[in-house]
């Protein structure tokens, strides 16, 4: 089974609130086939005759899938239906034009096949070509009328599927023939932040060229430069500010370029968007980079003046080191001031993160940075109840010398 997938700029939210959510690189394709559809039939005559049918459509889709022209005329020949799909609605023209057999292409198109014909997916033969970067077949089709700005289901163009799998010379077609440069998905995805967020500089570039719009925003109001500022392509995001893009823009949640950036841990990203007068979103910056264990990152930015205490959207640094177990960044954070019972809306600490994620060493660090055992959540948690709930027998090991140890040293002990 042949699967073919198209990446796009489709942001989705993240689980931590706040954090600048990773785009989703995948948008699965079809899943193209070479077995049609069979609907059970009334009769043994009829069910004879419906599986020569299958047999005969099965034959063409593997001849048009695996290059077999002879093959592919000899099931025509025989009655094979030339749109008769395999299960994910993909024609013998479509298998053709994704594996880039234009001979096959041509053939088919010849023989009548519907240049149009679109998959469950809503994507067509030419789609599914311009995706893999075959020209050539890209141009049969179009000789046919295939539409360049065909749209499948989620909205995805001919032209994003290229960008957003480096199809240079598909690209390149594309926009020589007349295809829209800044048509968007249901997502507000177009070409250039699909190229962007790949971090395909020269895609980037050739769509800028072409006059996309660098300053386009998805429906989260992520940008094109903070799609390339998290691929860590320093090429795309200079030609992007070169193009003027605005450095300054805000997506939903606040995030910046430089904070995507930083999340993304890559430092000379950072170095090129401040060089370029970009410094707000730093601060979230630094939160989310303690939560990816990036200590240089945190280091970088508290160089430039953030504290290590800083809060936004209901969480810090210390919250997001100790959740994801990030002990060398927590302990410079601790070791610089951070405040080791730093609570969110509801309470939670990260003495409490860590007791859910079953971190002993950093409860231990917590703890002997003064974090208390004893604080409650607004539901009255505790991070010992977390611990043993959990089963956790470590960290409760080290909730219990802790407590010991508080009991030895209290004036009622004495």
């Amino acid at each position: 089974m042949l699967k073919v997938v198209v990446s796009t700029l489709v942001l989705m939210a993240s689980g931590t609130a706040g954090r600048p959510a990773a785009p989703a690189a995948h948008a699965p394709r079809a899943h193209i086939q070479a077995t049609p559809g069979t609907s059970e039939p009334r009769s043994a005559a009829a069910i004879v005759a419906n599986r020569a049918k299958d047999a005969l459509s099965a034959r063409l889709l593997r001849a048009a899938m695996g290059g077999n022209a002879e093959e592919v005329r000899s099931a025509l020949a025989a009655g094979a239906d030339i749109e008769s799909p395999s299960e994910s609605g993909s024609t013998a023209l479509a298998l053709a034009a994704v594996h880039g057999h234009t001979a096959i292409v041509n053939l088919l198109l010849s023989g009548g096949a519907n240049p149009s014909a679109a998959d469950t997916s809503g994507a067509t033969p030419l789609f599914v070509a311009a995706s893999e970067g075959h020209v050539a077949a890209l141009d049969a089709l179009a000789a046919r009328g295939a539409n360049l700005d065909v749209r499948d289901k989620e909205g995805l163009t001919p032209l994003i599927a290229a960008a957003s799998a480096n199809r240079l010379e598909a690209i390149r077609w594309l926009l020589g023939h007349g295809a829209r440069v800044d048509v968007a998905s249901k997502g507000g995805g177009t070409a250039v932040m699909a190229a962007a967020f790949g971090g395909y500089s020269e895609a980037v570039q050739l769509l800028i060229a072409r006059g996309a719009n660098v300053n386009v925003t998805d429906e989260s109001n992520r940008t094109p430069l903070m799609a390339a500022a998290r691929a860590g392509s320093a090429p795309a995001v200079q030609a992007l500010i070169t193009a003027k893009a605005n450095l300054t823009a805000e997506d939903n949640a606040g995030s910046t370029a430089l904070t995507f950036a930083a999340v993304s841990l890559h430092a000379p990203i950072m170095d090129l968007l401040e060089k370029a007068g970009l410094r707000k979103g730093g601060e979230m910056g630094l939160i989310f980079a303690a939560g990816n264990c990036g200590t240089d990152i945190v280091k970088k930015l508290v160089s430039r003046g953030i504290s290590v205490r800083v809060q936004r959207n209901d969480t810090t640094a210390v919250l997001q080191a100790a959740a994801a177990g990030c002990l060398d960044t927590l302990r410079y954070l601790l070791a610089n001031g951070a405040d080791a019972n730093a609570k969110d809306k509801k309470g939670v600490t990260a003495l409490m993160e860590a007791a859910t994620t079953g971190s002993a060493p950093v409860v231990e660090l917590l703890l002997n940075a003064g974090a208390d055992l004893e604080a409650e959540t607004l539901d009255g948690e505790t991070a010992w109840r977390r611990a043993t709930m959990l089963g956790d027998r470590e960290v409760v090991d080290v909730f219990k010398k802790a407590r010991e140890k508080r009991a030895s040293t209290s004036p009622q002990s004495r």
